[in-house]
């Protein structure tokens, strides 16, 4: 796997020539129907597939870097709905109230 393998699991972009994009690594299509969460833990997982199955050991550094970096923004999310600040409620209502600690 390469980079641009890494990319097409991550969603971007479609493949050369303008035709249609890949279905992500969870076999499904995209559908916009998740949250910023969501799209962390499905970033997560296509990270840990790559760095599995990848044998070029610059590219399996490099997807380990993205992965510290998804990792690090889960855990401000986590701390985010811990404390209940203004982030927090904010994913809170976008998801319909399904996330974040219970306001009172």
């Amino acid at each position: 796997m390469s980079m641009m393998d890494l990319q097409s699991a991550l969603g971007g972009g479609g493949p050369p020539g303008g035709g249609p994009a890949e279905i992500p690594v969870g076999g499904q299509p995209d559908d916009d129907t998740g949250t910023s969460l969501d799209a962390l833990d499905d970033a997560e997982e296509a990270l840990q597939r790559f760095i599995q199955l990848d044998e070029d050991e610059p590219d399996r550094a490099k997807a380990s870097q993205a992965l510290k970096i998804v990792l690090d923004l889960k855990a401000a999310n986590q701390q985010s709905n811990e404390a209940g600040d203004m982030k927090s409620l904010k994913r809170s209502l976008a998801a319909g109230g399904a996330q974040g600690p219970p306001l009172g």
